[in-house]
């Protein structure tokens, strides 16, 4: 088996027209619990018992882009970068650090280094280090 840095499929990003409606929907119909919720930018996160967690996001997209449709969660997220980039995978827009959150006690926690990459067929997805955020 080769190698890998990836850990696990952290989430999977979902864009919906209507936050709430979507939420009641998502947690009504399915069983999914709110984990986090960010009302500034119409986000949300809803989690199974097990698997990854969906980011539902309300936005509204300008014709040509698009939106993360996998996170991935990389052990060394720095080698992941280094490695997909020397087998010429199409790197996109590399954040050093992604934001900031405040935790149970409080605290801040600096989330970490992620990076958009693309696969063959053009689907947009990221690699991020391990943080409380995506649990």
């Amino acid at each position: 088996m080769a190698e890998t840095i990836i850990n696990s499929v952290s989430f999977l990003q979902v864009p919906v027209n209507n936050l709430e409606e979507s939420l009641e929907w998502y947690i009504s119909n399915l069983g999914f619990e709110l984990h986090f919720k960010r009302p500034d930018n119409k986000m949300a996160i809803v989690a199974l018992p097990s698997g990854p967690s969906i980011f539902l996001g309300e936005r509204e997209l300008q014709q040509g882009t698009m939106s993360v449709v996998i996170g991935f969660e990389a052990a060394d997220i720095v080698k992941l970068l280094s490695d997909l980039q020397r087998k010429g995978v199409h790197i996109g827009e590399i954040r050093k650090e992604r934001g900031a959150i405040t935790t149970e006690s409080g605290e801040t926690e600096i989330l970490g280094m992620d990076f958009d990459f693309y696969d063959p067929s053009g689907n947009k997805l990221v690699a991020h280090g391990k943080s409380n955020f995506v649990e």
